[in-house]
Formats: C-alpha cells, sequence, structure tokens
C-alpha cells in the first residue's frame, strides 16, 4: 500500500517553515524599529545598537539577493 502521508507531511512542514519564517522577520522588524525609534531616526545611537541593526539590515539583504538568483 502506498503511505499517502508523505505529502501532507511535506505540506505541513512546509507551512510550519512559512510560519516560523514570518515570526522571525517580525521580531527582527520589531528590533529594527525599537533601535530607530529609542535612537531618535539613527542620530543619537550607540556603536552596539548601530551594529545590530546592521547586522539585521544585512541579513535581509542577503535573503534578497538569494531570491533574485533562484528565479
Amino acid at each position: 500500500m502506498v503511505d499517502q502521508t508523505q505529502p501532507d507531511i511535506a505540506h505541513v512542514q512546509s507551512k510550519n517553515k512559512a510560519i516560523n519564517h514570518d515570526k522571525q522577520n517580525t521580531i527582527k522588524l520589531n528590533k529594527v524599529r525599537d533601535i530607530y525609534k529609542d535612537s531618535n531616526g539613527l542620530d543619537n545611537i550607540t556603536e552596539h545598537l548601530m551594529n545590530q541593526f546592521r547586522q539585521i539590515l544585512s541579513e535581509g539583504r542577503q535573503w534578497k539577493n538569494i531570491k533574485l538568483f533562484m528565479e
């Protein structure tokens, strides 16, 4: 008998990955937004927070570049 649950498992895993990806992006967006607001538009920012801000933004750019190459 053919195991018919395999496509369902893959579908659920894919759905869970998408949900987790959205959660992680929301967390990163909120962190960047908080850094921006707390530092008055990056005018009054510590070096540590600036490094965090740049790190988060650079991660986003890397994903965009990967998506462009995959299309």
